[in-house]
């Protein structure tokens, strides 16, 4: 009888133990996954009028990317909106 309450107290503790490591998987999944941002190919045509502004800089929230014209750059998907809304992709 003593062994048999012995083996449920180790059953439930090996289910305490695995539902601890299955639920920091869980929250390891989310982080990881936040972190992974689109990419998007963009291609800023070279201004006709100043031809010698070779750069774009876009600022979001103290992050900078900087896009050269002419040249096709991956950038994250909330920099290409900031291009689109500006009317340069």
């Amino acid at each position: 009888r003593d062994f048999i309450m012995e083996n449920e107290k180790t059953v439930k503790n090996n289910e305490k133990t695995t539902k601890m490591e299955n639920e920091k998987t869980v929250k390891n999944n989310e982080k990881t996954t936040k972190n992974v941002v689109e990419k998007i190919k963009v291609k800023i045509p070279i201004d006709q009028l100043n031809p010698q502004d070779k750069e774009v800089v876009v600022g979001i929230n103290e992050k900078y990317a900087k896009v050269i014209r002419g040249e096709e750059t991956e950038v994250e998907r909330p920099v290409y909106e900031q291009l689109r809304n500006a009317g340069l992709v």
